[in-house]
């Protein structure tokens, strides 16, 4: 409960700044959608309805918008952990062979396509190979 409504007002303050009300001005709107000048006085419902009224005055909450790109995709310290241990252990040491051997651990056909639970897959095959574990 205590949390939701400090949601609400770091909500209400991102907008104030985004809108770019002054001071006076933001006391006025608070005043005018609830009848309170500040924040530290209201209930949820209150706060739930101020943002509301900003939401009227044009204010849009920014969303963090995440690629599929993005949404898992191996890190570079990874991949090079892969090419490294493919070096280690491979008796063809090329990029055709590892996308090859990644190929088949994964069917990923490019490390660059590689998640970070399938490049697990790849770290865990070649260390096998290399007899860590």
């Amino acid at each position: 409960m205590k949390n939701q409504r400090q949601k609400f007002i770091r909500l209400i303050h991102v907008a104030k700044k985004n809108i770019g009300l002054s001071d006076e001005d933001y006391r006025v709107v608070l005043e005018g959608a609830v009848g309170k000048n500040s924040c530290s006085e209201m209930n949820i419902a209150e706060l739930e309805k101020v943002c509301k009224t900003l939401k009227r005055l044009a204010f849009r909450p920014n969303r963090l918008t995440v690629s599929d790109i993005e949404v898992g995709s191996a890190n570079w310290e990874q991949i090079n952990y892969i090419k490294g241990l493919w070096c280690k252990v491979a008796r063809v040491k090329t990029d055709r062979a590892l996308n090859s051997f990644i190929y088949r651990i994964t069917g990923v056909r490019h490390p660059r396509f590689l998640t970070v639970g399938s490049a697990q897959k790849v770290i865990v095959a070649l260390k096998k190979m290399e007899g860590s574990l």
